[in-house]
């Protein structure tokens, strides 16, 4: 999958993917389907507008002849959203992404719809809502890779502005020479996504110099991630269950 890097405050998020395909459905939306092919075509001439235009042309054309769900539609309220968050329009975005998400008859189509409209959601400014996507998406697909990386680095802002709401209050104790270098190489594990990795590392670390409990925030990101990978719920027992959004 081809993916585009979106820039949403300073962080870097990996983007949206390509476009699904619309092939021809003979039950009375080939109209629909033409719509959404002109649109994908001009979406990859970077007409974005006239694109939106082709795609809710075919919306409209495939709900005068159908229910509002299948691939067409679904594929329809997806490129839609691409459309709308090229052009920065982000609440628009997430709503067509959000339909596309509940229209999705197949994992592959739900886990695209949840991913995109976390980025529309990280867009708008909206990091919780945003996160919240992201791991609904590693809910069902715990190996793709672009949630993944977004949760990991939303995770990593949303703490940081936390830090700063609260005065940006330094760590109750100072990290040794060998806790720093535990750092640095757990940071190395994360961005190779060996999340598991880095946080038995630092695990085992602290077993042998207690000065590691100054990562514990980031050892606690890196357990809400591992703990999607095995299924367990974010936050550990007692937290709040997970919502689609």
């Amino acid at each position: 999958m081809t993916l585009r890097l979106l820039a949403v405050g300073s962080v870097l998020l990996l983007g949206l993917g390509d476009l699904p395909s619309l092939t021809r459905w003979v039950g009375g939306a080939g109209d629909a389907t033409d719509a959404g092919r002109r649109g994908n075509a001009l979406f990859e001439q970077e007409q974005y507008g006239a694109a939106v235009e082709a795609y809710r042309s075919g919306l409209q054309r495939h709900q005068a002849a159908a229910a509002d769900s299948g691939a067409v539609y679904t594929a329809l309220q997806n490129n839609l959203g691409a459309a709308l968050h090229q052009q920065e329009k982000f609440s628009a975005a997430r709503t067509a992404f959000d339909a596309a998400r509940r229209a999705a008859h197949t994992p592959e189509a739900r886990v695209r719809a949840l991913h995109n409209a976390g980025n529309a959601a990280a867009g708008m400014g909206d990091l919780t809502a945003a996160l919240r996507y992201f791991r609904n998406a590693l809910l069902i697909d715990p190996a793709f890779q672009p949630a993944r990386h977004n949760f990991e680095v939303l995770k990593r802002q949303l703490q940081r502005r936390q830090e700063q709401t609260r005065g940006g209050s330094p760590p109750d104790v100072e990290p040794s020479a060998y806790a720093k270098e535990l750092k640095r190489r757990a940071d190395a594990l994360v961005a190779r996504t060996r999340y598991e990795d880095a946080l038995t590392l630092l695990r085992n670390g602290q077993a042998q110099d207690s000065t590691v409990r100054a990562y514990r925030r980031f050892m606690n990101r890196l357990q809400d991630v591992t703990g999607i990978l095995d299924g367990t719920p974010p936050g550990g027992p007692g937290s709040t269950p997970v919502r689609t959004p």
